[in-house]
């Protein structure tokens, strides 16, 4: 039977409202890192564990979702995905304790991976092939209003109601979504996975990889039990030089790398990483990866930066609202970059971008102890443009020659690698930043107490002078480890653009196109996936 366009636009809308839940707690709980390490008397460290650990099973789950779908039909696991989705929101809005909340977390990501591939295919499917731009919008539009409404939201509720409400919120929508999935979207046919065995071993070989090497980097900022004396209460880190830093990070490498070797011997591997002999593919995938963590890096450094190093501090609201304008960009250039590309190409769109991008994350490296939203409001600016400016053509330069299961592999394959740099680079940016407040603050006790007179008596740690002080100086070593990181991330960005120079010309493009169109094949650019 015939769908009629409502019905239609019904099961797009349906499936777009699983993705929005799960695109918007990508960022929403960024803005309450601070609040939440405070409630729970956890640090930094322990607290990023709830964006790590999200990424981190959103990867696991996203080359599971496909075969999952294809195997016991796409609906009745998009509909299990909302219950894991909705059961772990809950379980993370009861949580006392952060252990406990960690794991939820988990729980919920398992939930939100299998969302957005799946979600996809459901909205898209109704749809014949020249009806699907229209339906993309549906598609990409919680992609382009995560940015703007989650800071705001994750604010919002944080000061009104409390970080649990971050989580509890999802329950009532959950449900809503699972009625609405069952009720609109139609049962969908059993593929051929049904008949075909699950690469059990390159799942675990890359999860239990991915997990040593990011577990060993947070393990630098974790604090050493034996080094907690009457005078050092707070202990002292770990560090670079622990021997188990190393030993998880390089038994993490090996495991990764084992994992390459075992795929590519396979015929239905978990991760078909065959897509990276394809040049496009490959150096799309780069510069994704590169700026998913440039992404994931201003979002975790702002929010912390305004909430605990600046003087005053922001509320979670303040802060949300002075991420906005970062979002406005990323609405206006994602759009531009699709039409831009089919008129310049990839190259030109990417490059310039970049630049954007650079020039941003290096103004950020200049911040002071006062600095405010509105101070930072031009650069936040600039850093969406650049972002939805470079997105848009790596993504769709990723597949514009893959085509039929090859194009479906490759999206699995971006999407798990993009997530897998995400959390990595929250490890990393995390670790950063401790380290260098830690240096600095180092550095600008011993400036402080050189500069007293002679005979001076030590200070006094009851003295409310001493406390404004002291927090004083807590404040301008913390600026000064984010203006590290921040030149840190521009410079290694500088690596995007370097790539884009090499990136195809838009002759090239225009003959695989061409050469597309010859085989009568229909190619469709990936929608973009910032969450």
């Amino acid at each position: 039977m015939k769908m009629t366009t409502g019905r239609k636009y019904a099961i797009a809308l349906t499936a777009g409202l699983g993705l929005i839940m799960g695109i918007l707690d990508n960022t929403i709980v960024n803005i309450a890192l601070v609040p939440i390490s405070q409630d729970l008397k956890v640090d930094l460290s322990t607290v990023q564990w709830l964006v790590t650990g999200y990424f981190l099973s959103q990867a696991a789950v996203i080359p599971v979702a496909g075969y999952l779908g294809n195997r016991f039909g796409s609906r009745r696991i998009f509909m299990l995905s909302l219950a894991f989705f909705t059961i772990g929101s809950l379980l993370c809005g009861i949580a006392q304790d952060s252990t406990l909340l960690i794991v939820f977390r988990v729980i919920q990501g398992i939930g939100a991976g299998a969302l957005f591939p799946l979600g996809q295919s459901l909205a898209l499917n109704p749809f014949e092939p020249h009806e699907r731009a229209r339906a993309m919008a549906v598609v990409i539009m919680p992609v382009l209003l995560g940015p703007i409404l989650g800071p705001i939201l994750g604010g919002w509720l944080n000061d009104s109601f409390g970080w649990h409400y971050l989580f509890l919120i999802n329950v009532p929508i959950g449900f809503i979504a699972i009625y609405l999935t069952w009720r609109i979207i139609p049962k969908d046919e059993i593929g051929e996975a049904a008949t075909k065995s699950f690469d059990y071993i390159g799942l675990v070989l890359s999860t239990l990889g991915i997990l040593g090497i990011v577990y060993g980097f947070t393990l630098v900022n974790e604090i050493d039990p034996a080094t907690r004396t009457a005078l050092n209460p707070a202990g002292t880190a770990y560090g670079w030089s622990y021997w188990l830093v190393w030993t998880l990070a390089g038994a993490g490498a090996v495991l990764v790398a084992i994992f390459t070797v075992y795929e590519l011997r396979l015929s239905e591997p978990i991760v078909d990483l065959r897509a990276f002999k394809d040049y496009n593919f490959t150096i799309s995938s780069i510069i994704t990866c590169v700026v998913s963590g440039t992404v994931f890096g201003a979002l975790l450094l702002l929010p912390i930066f305004l909430q605990r190093v600046r003087l005053p501090h922001l509320t979670a609201l303040e802060t949300g609202i002075a991420l906005v304008p970062q979002g406005l960009g990323v609405m206006i250039a994602a759009p531009l970059g699709g039409i831009l590309f089919n008129k310049l190409g990839a190259r030109l769109i990417t490059a310039g971008g970049t630049v954007l991008v650079i020039i941003s994350l290096w103004q950020f490296g200049n911040l002071t102890p006062t600095s405010d939203g509105w101070s930072m409001a031009p650069w936040n600016f600039l850093l969406g443009l650049g972002l939805g400016a470079t997105f848009v053509p790596s993504n769709t330069l990723a597949f514009l020659s893959l085509s039929g299961p090859a194009l479906a592999k490759a999206s699995s394959l971006f999407n798990v690698t993009r997530q897998i740099a995400s959390s990595i680079a929250t490890a990393v940016i995390i670790t950063l930043f401790v380290q260098q407040t830690n240096t600095h603050v180092t550095e600008l006790s011993q400036q402080a107490l050189a500069a007293l007179p002679p005979g001076t008596p030590p200070p006094n740690p009851t003295d409310p002078q001493y406390a404004q002080a002291l927090n004083q100086l807590v404040s301008n070593a913390g600026t000064k480890a984010t203006n590290d990181v921040f030149i840190y991330l521009a410079f290694g960005t500088v690596l995007v653009f370097l790539l884009a120079l090499v990136m195809p010309s838009r002759k090239t493009i225009t003959d695989l196109e061409a050469a597309s169109r010859a085989a009568g094949e229909t190619k469709e650019a990936v929608p973009v996936h910032m969450g």
